[in-house]
């Protein structure tokens, strides 16, 4: 980090950092986590993270069962559509093989 607290840093996954990162980009704390003039960076992550997760809906018993149901109803209609175009493609060899003469024994 930087010897004065003022000076600018760069942000990276283990916080400020004095060290340049090879492809500067325009995204700043401001745009990641609405910070506000006074809120220090680790304030505006944590309002960010509380705010994240405030957002956050629990399904109920009800909701995981309907989603259970559905995933296992796309399972099946998956697992049929792939033998169906296993199928094709078997049925589309299978005629291109019938259709190309053997090569002559005389070459």
């Amino acid at each position: 980090m930087t010897a004065h607290p003022d000076e600018p840093a760069f942000l990276d996954d283990e916080g400020p950092s004095a060290d340049l990162p090879p492809v500067p980009t325009t995204t700043n704390i401001r745009e990641l986590y609405g910070w506000q003039p006074g809120e220090s960076l680790n304030e505006a992550i944590a309002r960010h993270q509380a705010e994240q997760a405030a957002k956050v809906h629990s399904l109920t018993v009800g909701e995981r069962a309907a989603l259970r149901q559905d995933m296992a109803e796309s399972s099946e209609w998956m697992r049929a559509e792939l033998a169906r175009r296993q199928a094709a493609r078997d049925q589309a060899g299978s005629e291109t093989a019938s259709h190309v003469s053997p090569p002559s024994e005389g070459t």
